[in-house]
């Protein structure tokens, strides 16, 4: 189960900074919105930021079917816009992580169904709150953590590189 934890959580820490962004600097993913003809307040973005922070950190502090399943519904919907992103061929930002430039590829679409699909399998085998994973081993959680961390990042840099993943006209 710890194998899945891992997976969960490092979803769950891109989803926290994507929402952090977002709930900071709203400007982006409110006008890659506008370019999809969908609805793009700055508040409802920031508010959809906030949410994605909430759900993330309530994977860690929580766990449970509740906030692997929200994860997963999000993960759900960003797969969606960032198909119809990316179809468009536009090499505007996306907007997921505010500031940072990067445009949707197909990279964002296949991470997040992934992490869709992670979320819903933390959510059929409940994923327990960070404190709870290592009860009897508690020195695992410095190695679990870097690996969690180390992970997302991970995934982040490789989101961010431009190239041959790229959907251009």
């Amino acid at each position: 189960m710890e194998y899945v934890a891992a997976v969960y959580l490092m979803a769950a820490v891109l989803l926290g900074a994507a929402g952090a962004s977002k709930a900071i600097t709203p400007e982006p993913a409110s006008a890659a919105l506008a370019r999809l003809q969908l609805y793009h307040r700055q508040w409802a973005v920031r508010l959809l930021g906030l949410v994605e922070l909430v759900v993330a950190v309530s994977a860690f502090i929580i766990g449970g079917t509740v906030p692997a399943t929200a994860l997963a519904a999000l993960y759900a919907g960003f797969a969606v816009v960032a198909a119809a992103m990316a179809r468009s061929g536009s090499a505007e930002p996306c907007g997921c992580f505010g500031r940072v430039e990067m445009p949707a590829t197909r990279r964002h679409v296949v991470v997040n169904i992934l992490a869709a699909v992670v979320g819903l399998t933390a959510a059929s085998w409940p994923v327990e709150a960070v404190d709870n994973l290592f009860d009897t081993q508690q020195w695992l959680l410095a190695p679990f953590a870097v690996v969690v961390v180390g992970g997302a990042y991970g995934v982040f840099a490789w989101l961010s590189q431009s190239g041959p993943q790229a959907v251009r006209s």
